[in-house]
């Protein structure tokens, strides 16, 4: 014999609540049921009979089927059932239904701009000399950014001057994005903590991002740094 199952309307009826206007607002979806009978209507022999099976809502959930989300609405061992969720709306569960808001689709973040370098080239700073680093610039003046400070014949410093700023960071090649994000620091640096090989970063005067290499460093009790440096423009 067939059995036929059949749900059965309880005290609740299907609400839909818009929350505002429009089909751009969120939405406020109530299970139809509060409970949920299951019985056999099929005829039965003389001296048969069933006891119908009611059951209050007891879960709601959000699955798949079919590829598709669907809201569904359990009834214990009365079964489940269940709609297609609204087209372009993002939908949580309650206990009671469900809350469903509309998808916001936000434009792709543009790509950063590639690097444009504003100044590049090798330099040779004598010790207690002074380097721009916005044109590459080896003497002095208000437009330097940083001093090759001697204070006695073996104590040495990269000293930014004039509002420039340095990041020594791991001495690898950042680049400009990698120095653009650097912990910059207005205080000097040991020579001896930037040997030969160190990349370091620099925030100019001007507020440019750049970064040298130290090349070489010459001399005997008066020395001289060879840097390769490049300064970039955005």
């Amino acid at each position: 014999m067939t059995k036929t199952i059949t749900y059965l309307a309880g005290s609740a009826i299907a609400a839909l609540v818009c929350a505002a206007a429009g089909s751009a607002s969120a939405a406020d979806i109530d299970c139809p049921l509060s409970q949920a009978r299951r019985t056999i209507v099929d005829t039965l022999p003389g001296g048969w009979w069933t006891t119908p099976q009611v059951n209050s809502l007891s879960e709601t959930k959000i699955v798949t089927i079919g590829g598709q989300k669907a809201l569904m609405c359990v009834y214990g061992g009365s079964g489940s059932i269940q709609r297609n969720a609204p087209p372009g709306m993002l939908c949580t569960t309650r206990p009671t239904g469900f809350r469903c808001t509309p998808m916001v689709f936000l434009p792709p973040v543009p790509p950063p701009s590639p690097p444009v370098t504003f100044s590049t080239g090798g330099v040779v700073v004598p010790q207690t000399y002074e380097l721009n680093l916005d044109n590459g610039n080896v003497g002095g003046g208000s437009g330097a950014d940083l001093w090759f400070q001697a204070v006695t014949s073996t104590e040495r410093y990269l000293t930014p001057i004039n509002g420039a700023m340095i990041a020594v960071g791991d001495r690898s090649n950042r680049g400009r994005n990698g120095c653009r994000v650097a912990s910059f620091s207005s205080g000097r640096v040991p020579l001896s903590a930037v040997p030969v090989g160190s990349y370091i970063c620099m925030k100019t005067n001007q507020g440019r991002t750049s970064q040298f290499r130290m090349n070489a460093i010459t001399g005997l009790s008066v020395k001289t740094l060879e840097m390769g440096y490049t300064t970039w423009a955005n």
